[in-house]
C-alpha cells in the first residue's frame, strides 16, 4: 500500500484561492446614512463601490469630512452635467467644502478596497 500525497499541493493552492476570494469579496461593515441632503459613511471595513445622489440648488455648499484610515478609499462628486467637482483619496485635508454652481442631481461615488475611514458629505 502506498501513501500518495500528490493531492496535497492542489489542496494548498485551493485553500489559498478560497482565502483570496473571501478577502476581496465586496461588503460593508459600519454605519451608512443616505438622505436627500447628506451621505454619511463611517466605515469599519469596506470592499466595493457605493453611489448616492443629492438634489442640490445652485449656490449651496457641501461640507465634507473625508479621512481614509486604512486601505484604499476614493470618492468623487459629479455635477448634473457630468463635470467632475471633486476626486480624492482621503489622504489630504480632512475637512473642506465644495461650492454648488448649478441646480440638479449630483452623484457621489465611493470606491473602497480593504478600507476603513469616514466620509461625510452634507449640505452646509
Amino acid at each position: 500500500m502506498t501513501n500518495n500525497k500528490s493531492w496535497l499541493p492542489l489542496l494548498v493552492v485551493a485553500g489559498i484561492a478560497l482565502l483570496l476570494l473571501g478577502y476581496n469579496r465586496e461588503g460593508f461593515t459600519g454605519s451608512c446614512v443616505k438622505n436627500p441632503d447628506a451621505y454619511l459613511l463611517d466605515i469599519e471595513q469596506m470592499n466595493g463601490t457605493d453611489v448616492h445622489t443629492l438634489e442640490l440648488e445652485a449656490g449651496s455648499v457641501l461640507k465634507i469630512r473625508f479621512e481614509a484610515a486604512k486601505g484604499s478609499l476614493y470618492m468623487e462628486i459629479n455635477a448634473p452635467d457630468g463635470t467632475l467637482l471633486y476626486r480624492g483619496n482621503g489622504k489630504g485635508p480632512a475637512d473642506f467644502t465644495v461650492n454648488i454652481t448649478q441646480t440638479g442631481v449630483y452623484t457621489v461615488v465611493v470606491e473602497a478596497r480593504h478600507a476603513k475611514g469616514t466620509i461625510h458629505v452634507r449640505l452646509a
